[in-house]
Formats: C-alpha cells, sequence, structure tokens
C-alpha cells in the first residue's frame, strides 16, 4: 500500500531568504523595442475605439426617414469616439516624448 509521505513536525517553513525578497533591477530594453510596444499599444486602443463607434452607430437603427433625435444621438456618439480617438493619439505622442526625452538622458522638464 502507498502511503503519503508525512513531513518531519520540526521541519522549517519554507520561505524565501533575502536575495528573491529584493526588488529586481531596472530592466534595459531598447528605445525601439519600447517604441514599438507604445505604437502597437495605442493602435490597439484606436482600433478598440473605432470599433465601439461602429457598433453603437449599429445599435441605432436608422428607419427610412431618420429622426432628428437618431440624427442627433448618432452625431453624439460619432463625437465621443473621435474625442476618445483623439485623446489616445495625444498620450502615444507624449509616451513617444518620453522615450525620446530619456534616451537622452532628461527625465523632467522642469
Amino acid at each position: 500500500a502507498c502511503r503519503p509521505k508525512l513531513e518531519r513536525p520540526d521541519a522549517e517553513p519554507m520561505f524565501l531568504r533575502p536575495p528573491f525578497r529584493q526588488t529586481p533591477g531596472p530592466v534595459t530594453a531598447s528605445q525601439n523595442y519600447i517604441r514599438n510596444l507604445i505604437l502597437e499599444r495605442w493602435e490597439a486602443e484606436v482600433k478598440a475605439c473605432e470599433q465601439a463607434k461602429k457598433l453603437q452607430l449599429l445599435e441605432i437603427a436608422p428607419g427610412p426617414a431618420i429622426s432628428i433625435l437618431q440624427a442627433s444621438i448618432r452625431r453624439l456618439v460619432v463625437e465621443r469616439w473621435d474625442a476618445e480617438v483623439k485623446w489616445c493619439e495625444e498620450a502615444k505622442r507624449a509616451q513617444l516624448l518620453e522615450v525620446l526625452l530619456a534616451a537622452h538622458g532628461i527625465s523632467k522638464l522642469t
């Protein structure tokens, strides 16, 4: 018969010792790699915004004659998602600028 192995009652608890608890140092990555990550992230955000705008516009089912209310709602949806895309583009430019400045040793603008 196979019995489970019992631990010794006086066995020490398993805790990681100091080198494993220390905060790791900074990770180095090329400027190109970081730039590509930023571009991919914000392009995905823009794509998601455009998809959400399309889906919301499809939910506003226009009849044979579009009502004033439907036209207003469509305009609000378009304006909202266009503003979101604009914000994403600005955030992307700001992050790319931060990477460029950091590559030249500038970490703060004063």
